[in-house]
């Protein structure tokens, strides 16, 4: 066989043992659904029904490792949330140590990122619109 043949063959059984492991239980980033009636779901949906109250939860609320431009996206997103007026939590899910969660309003749907926080409950990291 060739060098080349023998690259190909390490690529393939790298490629292989790489995707099995991202799929298995060893992998902590591997998605573990939730119930949307579970405890965190509940206190996550909480936050973004205070949000379509009034905007100004969100101080209450973020992160402290959220970075300057994630504060202004979830400005945008809180803000979007509040002139919709209600929210509907679709789906949960936990990734390593944070739950992401999407929430649909009435003319958009997010995805947020939160982080367990010990005495102050859940706090907003990110979002994706």
């Amino acid at each position: 066989m060739t060098t080349a043949q023998y690259i190909f063959i390490g690529v393939a059984v790298v490629g292989i043992a790489t995707f099995g492991f991202m799929r298995s239980n060893e992998n902590e980033y591997v998605e573990r659904p939730m119930a949307l009636d579970s405890v965190e779901a509940k206190a996550a949906l909480s936050i973004f029904e205070q949000l379509t109250q009034s905007t100004n939860a969100l101080a209450e609320v973020i992160s402290p490792k959220a970075n300057p431009m994630v504060q202004q996206r979830l400005l945008r997103s809180a803000n979007q949330l509040q002139t919709a007026g209600s929210v509907e939590l679709t789906s949960a899910h936990w990734t390593g140590d944070y739950l992401k969660i999407q929430i649909k309003a009435a003319k958009a749907s997010h995805w947020f990122t939160l982080e367990q926080v010990a005495d102050d409950g859940l706090k907003l990291l990110g979002v994706q619109e």
